[in-house]
């Protein structure tokens, strides 16, 4: 990476943290770097609307950084942040280039993608939710994706889902780039596009508009996608004795954010639109809270089965890294759960 670019990057990591509030002298921080600052990463989100971290003796520090998961791991790499919080695309196309990471916690469990259509879409295509899995894909030929940017995941998750309805995944849909889900949800409103794939709450928002339809949640209606490591916390090797135990520390938070979740979905989703989604719809963020909670519920521990799902669905998306990954063979080594194991309430 060129000096110039290095400085640009420090530079804005710096300015991302400058905006959070000052760290409490009696607390240790936990530096997390975001790839995105989407509602996904369920646990980062109630754990700071709640503050599990502070019974742990901890401050967290959470800033998404410019540039996403790449930004994210280029700044654990530097050691400007002390985990990353991203895709396992990323991470692991980063550990097939040599990089030193290794997964230490499952932030969502599940794939969270959801498939809204437009209702106009449903009238011309004959189709309805309630219809075989099948039938609503085979019904995607010939249909219009909005996505924010162009062969990125949304693409990817599209061209999936079509190629799972019996469709040519390349020319029996079509992509085209619009914008943020605020531009995605407009041109769905104005008939530009019949389709996207987005994270909750999008799809909730498209269906109280009346503008769209959730005929697929890809996580709680494909085996293979219901139980994998769809956003992880990764730290950088080799893990010394001081930063194991902020790992440690933090895991206990993450569980702690999480077991509200579960607990207490709907104040939790209270406390958390109240502190970071101010302007919001409060029945859009519980709604996500509680579309997603499932995807926590293990507390962040993943097994080869979900490791394999993981690498298998990577594959069928089209995922190169040049690089095979065995998942029991990368057991404590690309993933881990003796952090999740050491994890105990104080």
């Amino acid at each position: 990476m060129p000096v110039t670019m290095k400085r640009v990057r420090a530079a804005a990591i710096a300015a991302a943290v400058s905006l959070l509030p000052n760290l409490a002298e009696a607390q240790q921080a936990v530096r997390i770097g975001l790839g995105a600052p989407t509602l996904s990463f369920l646990p980062i989100w109630s754990g700071r609307a709640l503050d599990t971290f502070k019974p742990q003796g901890l401050t967290a520090s959470v800033a998404a950084l410019p540039g996403g998961d790449a930004s994210a791991l280029a700044a654990l790499d530097a050691g400007d942040i002390d985990l990353a919080a991203v895709g396992p695309d990323s991470m692991l196309r980063a550990v097939a280039k040599g990089q030193p990471f290794e997964i230490v916690y499952s932030l969502m469990s599940k794939v969270t993608l959801q498939l809204v259509v437009s209702k106009d879409f449903l009238e011309r295509a004959g189709v309805k939710p309630t219809d075989p899995m099948p039938k609503r894909l085979a019904a995607l030929k010939g249909a219009t994706f909005g996505a924010t940017a162009l062969a990125g995941a949304q693409e990817a998750a599209a061209r999936w889902l079509a190629a799972q309805g019996g469709l040519d995944p390349k020319n029996d849909i079509k992509v085209a780039q619009v914008g943020s889900p605020i531009a995605i949800q407009a041109a769905l409103e104005a008939r530009r596009i019949d389709a996207f794939v987005l994270s909750p709450p999008e799809g909730f928002l498209a269906e109280r508009a009346g503008t769209g339809v959730v005929l697929v949640s890809m996580g709680d209606e494909f085996p293979l996608l219901a139980k994998q490591p769809y956003l992880v916390l990764v730290a950088k090797k080799p893990i010394s004795p001081a930063t194991s135990e902020l790992i440690r520390k933090t895991v206990n938070a993450m569980q702690a954010a999480s077991a509200a979740v579960l607990d207490k979905p709907v104040e939790t989703a209270e406390a958390i639109q109240k502190q970071f989604f101010a302007k919001a719809d409060p029945q859009a963020i519980a709604s996500a809270v509680k579309s997603m909670s499932s995807g926590v519920a293990e507390r962040g521990r993943i097994d080869v089965e979900g490791m394999k799902n993981a690498l298998t669905f990577n594959k069928e998306v089209g995922n190169n890294f040049g690089k095979e990954f065995d998942a029991a063979a990368t057991k404590d080594d690309l993933w881990t759960n003796s952090f999740v194991d050491a994890a105990k309430p104080k």
